[in-house]
């Protein structure tokens, strides 16, 4: 199994070394996108301006449940478990040549899972499933820029970002029933008052 996930990583890490030199043009609009992810804060935003707004304060709730879900199952849980160093961290591996081409941004804590893709997919899932389905499969996309902004600068394996979407799925899930069950149990108590 093993075996297979180091294949799979830099197979996926060399994909994305090969857009990076082929496509240098787009090294600063993702180094952007990733910044814009470090501790959540795009998305933190994001879910308060939603909360401001009453036809959409129920998905900036659910989202920023699940934002918040996503960073102790992340954070504070999996990545301190599993303590995975990061892909670069190695100078001898073709990980550490990848992070040096793509401009060496480092980042801070352990890799497994990443926690730019968890909060975008926390926060996308939560969207999808909260808003009109018509438009709303198009928060999906957010995930998956952001996790490839995350192998792009080889601050993370490929095995790091579909565990940050597995995470950040599980994290919606659980806002979306909570959101659910308590806005039920509300409901219940004002019925029975009146």
């Amino acid at each position: 199994m093993m075996g297979f996930i180091n294949s799979f990583d830099i197979a996926v890490a060399e994909f994305a070394a090969a857009v990076a030199k082929n496509c240098g043009f787009l090294t600063m609009p993702l180094k952007i996108i990733t910044l814009s992810g470090t501790a959540g804060a795009i998305f933190i935003v994001a879910a308060a301006i939603l909360i401001i707004f009453r036809r959409t304060r129920k998905a900036g709730i659910k989202a920023g449940g699940a934002l918040l879900v996503g960073f102790i199952l992340t954070n504070l849980l999996l990545k301190n478990i599993i303590a995975r160093p990061r892909p670069y961290e190695d100078v001898t591996s073709r990980f550490f040549e990848i992070w040096q081409n793509a401009g060496s941004l480092k980042e801070s804590g352990f890799s497994f899972p990443s926690g730019h893709t968890t909060a975008a997919t926390a926060f996308g899932v939560s969207l999808f499933i909260s808003l009109n389905k018509k438009y709303s499969w198009a928060f999906l996309l957010i995930p998956l820029v952001m996790g490839f902004t995350r192998i792009y600068f080889c601050v993370h394996y490929a095995s790091d970002v579909l565990g940050g979407v597995v995470v950040g799925t599980v994290a919606a899930t659980l806002s979306q029933l909570v959101f659910d069950f308590i806005s039920k149990k509300i409901s219940f108590n004002a019925e029975k008052r009146n």
